[in-house]
């Protein structure tokens, strides 16, 4: 029986474990990676640690049925399972969070480029894919320097555009495009949140827990909770970013986004066990105007905020009254401008149409014998795990369904 000639287009995480799926099957498979290295993105996710997955409730956006029925074909479990019988070893952190047990992201890339060896799978770095042509009898993909491949089945796992250098290009995508695809508008998620400061641009390098809900005409769109990071340019950190996803859309609906800011984590240690699902302004509202008042009668107006809060963050607070700085410390309102560029985003939202491709094998319903898999999708995932969750699952179907013989 002749072998399958598989060729995979991109070699972040989705790419190598569709390659790797697919010359476990039998395939003969080459992987087209444009830097210099495969997985280079992938040494820099979860801070260097590599979050791989969640085992937590899956939270996804864009298309979070299609990412469901993507996790159903191959569940997390199945998931880590081939990343341990590949060579490397996990561990579950107190929420939910799998992590390489090595605590390094160049551990999980040296697994995966073991495994690609060891299945001689043939890695071609510095290779620029501009054109993929369906043919008669499969395809022909071209690269920028001319070199002509020929493959019965295309995988194409380009990734995402977010992570500056590190990211994709829009061209990518028309790799997609030009079989037939169509592609949702890209935009940055998970990226730090343009705010307007006024005077509190002082607190520029100030970290602090708080809880964070994002509003418009007074609904709240989004909430998160965990540590803020001040910039000059507005606000970052995990819950921060968090709500970018939710603020491009309203800025797209000609809305204005104010974000509320509740800072009583910082002296109600019981607050720090941070959840998605904030307790109500109200409640910490009272909670800190009675803790206030308390400090005010017992060190007076001029000291009740010193070794409470941050002396940064007591620079700025009001202190003409409890119910003023109780006020501020637990609804501090900042009109949101925008969300930070491509370059300083973790993910990509939008991307190729999910409704265009078949979720238990990742072939596209456009062009046959074509796969997609990955960030170049319509599903983009909250922090946590689940981006390299999707990733994997999608890029092992991928691989397993490309090297079937039909």
């Amino acid at each position: 029986m002749t072998e399958i000639r598989v060729l995979v287009v991109g070699g972040g995480p989705a790419g190598m474990a569709a390659a790797i799926t697919a010359a476990e099957k039998g395939a003969d498979v080459t992987l087209l990676e444009r830097r210099s290295k495969p997985g280079k993105k992938l040494l820099a996710t979860g801070n260097g640690r590599c979050n791989l997955a969640n085992t937590g409730k899956p939270v996804y956006f864009g298309d979070p049925a299609f990412a469901t029925r993507v996790l159903e074909a191959c569940p997390t479990a199945a998931v880590l399972e081939r990343l341990n019988e590949w060579g490397l070893r996990q561990y579950t952190d107190p929420e939910g969070r799998i992590y390489p047990s090595a605590q390094q992201a160049a551990s999980v890339l040296n697994v995966l480029t073991n495994q690609l060896k060891k299945l001689r799978v043939k890695t071609m770095t510095d290779s620029d894919v501009k054109t993929v042509l369906k043919e008669d009898n499969g395809f022909k993909i071209i690269t920028a320097d001319g070199t002509s491949y020929p493959a019965d089945r295309v995988i194409l796992a380009t990734g995402g555009l977010a992570g500056g250098g590190l990211g994709n290009r829009e061209e990518d995508y028309t790799l997609a495009t030009g079989l037939r695809h169509r592609c949702i508008r890209l935009f940055a998620g998970l990226a730090p949140l343009e705010v307007k400061l006024g005077n509190l641009k002082r607190l520029n390098g100030l970290r602090v827990p708080a809880r964070l809900k994002l509003t418009s005409d007074d609904r709240v769109a989004a909430s998160s909770a965990g540590e803020v990071l001040f910039a000059d340019y507005g606000v970052s950190g995990i819950c921060a970013m968090q709500l970018a996803r939710a603020t491009q859309e309203l800025l797209q609906q000609n809305k204005v986004p104010e974000l509320s800011m509740d800072f009583s984590p910082i002296f109600f240690q019981e607050n720090r066990a941070y959840t998605r699902n904030p307790f109500p302004v109200k409640d910490s509202y009272l909670k800190t105007l009675d803790l206030l008042n308390e400090r005010i009668q017992r060190l007076g107006r001029q000291s009740f905020l010193t070794g409470l809060i941050p002396d940064a963050l007591a620079s700025v607070c009001p202190t003409e009254s409890g119910r003023a700085a109780a006020q501020f410390l637990t609804d501090l309102r900042l009109q949101v401008t925008g969300v930070r560029p491509m370059a300083q985003a973790q993910i990509t939202c939008g991307g190729i149409r999910t409704e265009e491709v078949e979720p238990r094998t990742m072939a596209s319903k456009m062009t046959p014998h074509l796969y997609l898999a990955g960030e170049m999708l319509n599903v983009d995932g909250d922090c946590g795990g689940f981006n390299l969750q999707f990733a994997f699952a999608s890029g092992m179907i991928a691989g397993r369904s490309a090297a079937k013989q039909s």
